[in-house]
This record gives C-alpha cells, sequence and structure tokens, in this order.
C-alpha cells in the first residue's frame, strides 16, 4: 500500500455546485482543504439547464449570497440574461433568476478556486475511504494516491453508480462523456450508509443556425436587471434573449409511439424522477388532456452557440424524439447537437445525516448535493456551503451551525431532509416555507449577514458596506415612521397607481402598505436623499407590507427558536426517559436529534414528548 501524500483538514469529493461551495466555505474558514474531482476543467459544469435560480430557487442563491457563497457572484459574472419572476405577486415569492454562459460560468467557477490561496485541487477519483485509529479518514484514489483528512465531504452528484438511458440504448456514466463513480458508491455502503436509485433527465441541445425563431415567442430579460448578489460590483450583461414555443396533439402522438421502448415505462429505469420537472414522455402520460405544452428555447452561450430545449427533458429512443421536435413551430428543420437522456443514480437517504449534513452514525463525513436526493444547482449549493462550514467547525472543535426554518429556504431545506423520507428528488418551493415572508430574496443580507460576520465567511470590507446599508436602511425606516404627509400631497401619487386618496395627513410609512404603488417611485418622491440600494429599498416596502402578518407570525418564530436553541447530545440516552413513551424513545434514538426543536418534527412524536423532552433538557 501507498503512503500518505498528504494530510488535510476537510476533503471534497466532487467538483459541483455543492463542491464548490464546500470547498470555499472550508477555505475560508481557516482550515487546510482539498477538493478532489475528475476533472478539474469541470468544475461547476452546468450538466442540464443553463440557469441559475428562479422562485425560491433565486432565494437559495440570494441565502448563500448573504453567507459568503460563490454562487450568486459566479452568476453575475457569466450571466447572459436576468429576469425576476412572479413580479405580478408580493415580494415573498420573488424568485431572481439568471441565464447563464455555461462555459464562463465553469471558467469562474474554477478561477475562483484557484485564488484561494492554500486550497488544494487535486485531480482524481476517489474509490474508496475508511476510518483509522486516529479517527480520520484515509482516502485511496482510483490511481493509487492515498490522502488522510480529519473530515470527508462526499457533493459527488448523479454520478454514484450512474447509468445513462436513451430509448433501449444504456451507456454507464452520470454525464455525457464522463464516467460513472461504482467504486465509490460501493465504499459508501461498505461504510453503513443506506442507498437509493434515483433518476433525472435532460433535453435535446439544438443547432440554432436550423432553427426558424420567427416562428416563436421572443422572452428578454428584464428592463431593469437586477444582480444575483450585492457583492459583485460590475455590470452585469442582460443582453440576450429567450424564446419560447409549444407542443401539439401531433408531437405527443409521436411521442406516444415511442413509449413501448421507454426505459421508464418498460421498467429498465428503477429509480423516482422530480415529480415537479417531468420528462415530456411523463407529462403527455400524466396529463394526456392537454393539446400542449410550453417549452423554452434558451442560448446555453453568449454567442448562442447551442439552445436547450428547456421543458422537453426524455429519454425515448433518438429516433422518436427527433421526429417529434420536427412538429413543433420553430423546429422543423432542427438538428439536435446531443439527444436528450436519463440518468439514474445512486443517492443517499438523507435521514441518516443531521441538518448539517453530517453523517448520524460515521462522524466527521458529510454528504451534500444531489447524492443527498435532491434536484438543481441551488439546493445543492445551499447543502455544500452549509456542509463545508461545519466540517470546518468541527476541525476546531466549535459548535455546529444549523440554519433554522425561520432564517433560511437553506435551513427549510436541511430541516426537510433530515427529517422526512422522501421517494423521489427534492426541490425547493416557497410553499415549503412557512415563513416564507420572512424570506425573502430581498432580506436575505438583514437574516443571515451577521451569521456570515461571526463565521469568518465575509471580509471586514464585506461587513464594512453591510453596516453602512443597514445604517441607511434604520435611518430611512425612523423617518418614515415620523413623518407626515398631507392629503393635497399625497393624493395626486395614490391616484397615480389607482390607490384611494386620503381625507387627512397620513404617516410616510403607511403609504407603503399600499398594495397598488411602486415602491421605487414613492422613494425617489418622498424620500430623495436616500443612500439605498434598489434590493435594500424593497426590503422596507415588504416590511411594512407584510408588517401585519409579521406581528401574527412572532410568537410562534420566537417559539421555533427558543426549541432549537435547546441542545440535545447526539448519544443521549433517552431509555432514562420514562414520562416518553416506548415508541417516542426508539424514534428519539435512532433520530438522534441535536436540538428539541429537531426533534419536535420527527414524525410520530408528539406535542406532550415535546414538552417532556424540553423539560428534561432544560433540567
Amino acid at each position: 500500500m501507498s503512503a500518505i501524500l498528504e494530510q488535510f483538514d476537510v476533503v471534497v469529493i466532487g467538483g459541483g455546485h455543492a463542491g464548490i461551495e464546500a470547498a470555499h466555505a472550508a477555505w475560508k474558514i481557516g482550515v487546510k482543504t482539498a477538493m478532489v474531482t475528475m476533472d478539474l476543467n469541470a468544475i461547476g459544469r452546468m450538466s442540464c439547464n443553463p440557469a441559475v435560480g428562479g422562485v425560491s430557487k433565486g432565494q437559495i442563491v440570494r441565502d448563500i449570497d448573504a453567507l459568503g457563497g460563490l454562487m450568486g457572484i459566479l452568476t453575475d459574472k457569466a450571466g447572459i440574461q436576468f429576469r425576476m419572476l412572479n413580479q405580478s405577486k408580493g415580494p415573498a415569492v420573488w424568485g431572481p433568476r439568471a441565464q447563464c454562459d455555461l462555459k464562463k460560468y465553469s471558467e469562474c467557477a474554477r478561477e475562483a478556486l484557484e485564488s484561494c490561496v492554500g486550497l488544494h485541487l487535486i485531480p482524481g477519483e476517489l474509490a474508496a475511504f475508511e476510518k483509522n485509529a486516529d479517527g480520520n479518514f484515509e482516502l485511496t484514489l482510483l490511481n493509487g494516491a492515498r490522502y488522510e483528512t480529519r473530515t470527508l465531504i462526499i457533493t459527488s452528484g448523479t454520478f454514484l453508480a450512474s447509468k445513462m438511458f436513451t430509448g433501449l440504448e444504456t451507456s454507464i456514466g452520470g454525464r455525457v462523456g464522463e464516467p460513472s463513480a461504482d467504486a465509490l458508491s460501493k465504499s459508501i455502503q461498505a461504510n453503513g450508509l443506506q442507498l437509493r436509485r434515483l433518476k433525472t433527465g435532460t433535453p435535446s441541445r439544438l443547432d440554432p443556425s436550423t432553427i426558424h425563431f420567427e416562428e416563436c415567442e421572443v422572452q428578454p430579460g428584464d428592463a431593469n436587471p437586477w444582480p444575483m448578489s450585492d457583492r459583485h460590483a460590475e455590470a452585469i450583461d442582460n443582453g440576450n434573449v429567450c424564446w419560447i414555443t409549444r407542443t401539439n396533439l401531433k408531437t405527443h402522438e409521436i411521442l406516444r409511439s415511442g413509449f413501448k421502448d421507454s426505459p421508464m415505462f418498460s421498467g429498465r429505469i428503477q429509480g423516482k424522477g422530480p415529480r415537479y420537472c417531468p420528462s415530456i414522455e411523463d407529462k403527455i402520460n400524466r396529463f394526456g388532456d392537454k393539446d400542449g405544452h410550453q417549452l423554452f428555447m434558451e442560448p446555453e452561450t453568449k454567442d448562442v452557440s447551442r439552445i436547450y430545449l428547456n421543458g422537453f427533458s426524455s429519454s425515448l429512443p433518438a429516433d422518436v424524439q427527433l421526429k417529434a421536435l420536427h412538429t413543433i413551430p420553430g423546429l422543423s428543420e432542427v438538428r439536435v447537437m446531443q439527444i436528450g437522456y436519463a440518468v439514474e443514480y445512486d443517492s443517499i437517504d438523507a435521514t441518516q445525516l443531521y441538518p448539517t449534513f453530517e453523517c448520524k452514525r460515521l462522524s466527521g463525513l458529510y454528504f451534500a448535493g444531489q447524492v443527498c436526493g435532491t434536484s438543481g444547482y441551488e439546493e445543492a449549493a445551499g447543502q455544500g456551503i452549509v456542509a463545508g462550514i461545519n466540517a470546518a467547525l468541527k476541525c476546531q472543535n466549535a459548535e455546529p451551525f444549523i440554519l433554522g426554518r425561520s432564517e433560511s429556504y437553506i435551513g427549510v431545506m436541511a430541516d426537510d431532509l433530515s427529517h422526512f423520507l422522501l421517494d423521489e428528488p427534492y426541490r425547493m418551493f416557497t410553499s415549503r416555507a412557512e415563513y416564507r415572508l420572512f424570506l425573502r430574496s430581498d432580506n436575505a443580507d438583514s437574516r443571515l449577514k451577521e451569521k456570515a460576520r461571526s463565521l469568518g465567511m465575509i471580509t471586514d470590507a464585506d461587513y464594512g458596506v453591510w453596516t453602512l446599508r443597514k445604517q441607511e436602511m434604520e435611518r430611512v425606516k425612523k423617518s418614515l415612521a415620523e413623518t407626515n404627509v398631507s392629503a393635497a400631497e399625497i393624493n395626486p401619487f395614490l391616484e397615480s397607481f389607482g390607490e384611494a386618496p386620503v381625507r387627512e395627513s397620513v404617516r410616510l410609512n403607511t403609504i407603503l402598505r399600499r398594495p397598488k404603488i411602486d415602491p421605487e417611485a414613492f422613494f425617489q418622491k418622498f424620500v430623495p436623499d436616500n443612500k439605498l440600494i434598489r434590493r435594500d429599498l424593497w426590503n422596507l416596502f415588504a416590511e411594512e407590507a407584510y408588517a401585519g402578518f409579521f406581528a401574527r407570525q412572532e410568537k410562534e418564530i420566537e417559539h421555533e427558536k427558543k426549541m432549537d436553541r435547546i441542545k440535545l447530545q447526539p448519544d443521549m440516552d433517552y431509555s432514562r426517559i420514562s414520562a416518553l413513551s416506548i415508541e417516542s424513545r426508539q424514534r428519539l434514538a435512532n433520530a438522534r436529534p441535536l436540538t428539541v426543536g429537531s426533534a419536535s418534527r420527527i414524525p410520530g412524536i408528539r406535542p406532550s414528548d415535546v414538552m417532556v423532552l424540553a423539560h428534561w433538557a432544560e433540567k
């Protein structure tokens, strides 16, 4: 056996979106960190849709940015079209989204990691890992190289024992042209973790020179675009457009003809796919009454060298896919550059993890990303930053970092994954967050910047800028609450937005509660001396607009936070608590919650059990 080449505090396996954030966070906190990935050129590669954000997903990106992560900055550097989704609704469910140049995103991601002095980037594939007598992990790569690390973060994406399917054709790999990590899958099982099969898919990529774009609807970016990060000082590129087209009954007829050779319908694919991002054949099978499905043609690069057909994910035979494509407006003569395919892969059951993403049965082992049974770059990155922070904190013998459900979408996701057994890939939705009015994209910094500062995740310069922003928001908020305006002064403004006039003078902050007014116009007219950035302006607006709802939920949130502050030891002996039922003792012993709040969310644990547990823990 070869000698250990080097020892680390944290080693991250995989260079996808989870791995990027994990490695960067651990390095930033100040521990010796390495990333091991099959191909350094594939760091940050966008396997599927070359876009970041969206409804709820954009909120995760904003959370990552507030915590000092990279995804928001990388998106602003590589973005080619920016849109704020859901603007017809309230700001609590707005979702910032950006179409990216996938080549530039990957380049920027690698450059960002290479600029982290002391962060080791190691090309290779992990074949096996085991704990040694010192409690550290010994890692063996496929090429025989060996390393030792105090903590290990596995962010293997869809590469564990992965297979790709197009009709009757099957090949090994987690992405076109890239191998499967079969040995690592076996090593995870050998270390006592349970795996399950899941499925994802991707649509065809099209040659833009063969598309009749004039037959499609143009979808431009926002006239006044929002950047993902407030830490990226350069102007964003919003010059590209996307296009919308639609399937029809002829398309559906052709696709149905290939069902007999579908690996999904024939049972050759055993893994469950994401319900809310189904393949085109699954849509047709499930929604047979629909006469068409909307498709989005999205450029993968700034120069529009290839088109991603969003909404047409498929694993049907290549000839069936092509014939169906030719029935769609704009695509009658299209040439396919890469046919759609499905991927089946191993993932872990995330209830084996704490909300820190550390494995319950193997201390120091963390997982993050699609290997945890989730879908989406954003969900992966959110898990990665939490896993990276916690692995670094463990090396420093510090308290773990756990985000609550009332603090961020990442906290909601971590809590969901660690408590509820899922039978399909997890995708974030605003409906999953019971406190979504508090978890907006505009107030991520207000919620998380202080936490980032205490962790060492943001620089003094970043924190200084945030301090000035916060002081300006407090000044303007105080001014709005203290300033009265007469009916004569405010009524023309209200009427210009279709709002009812007032009969007497009112305080300015009450005007922000009117749903039809434009907050940007309001601040420009009535607080022209403000130095607010656009996002902070909307933050103040939302705080006033949702003030009534906040008052009703504050007690509930404070109770949840109180329960989350009551710590439990992972090895706590619940058999000693006779006031708990035997069933509850067994559930708690199996779940090993870290807080009373976490215990309260274990299926089968009753409110009376929580009261007993809180009393016991506080004693």
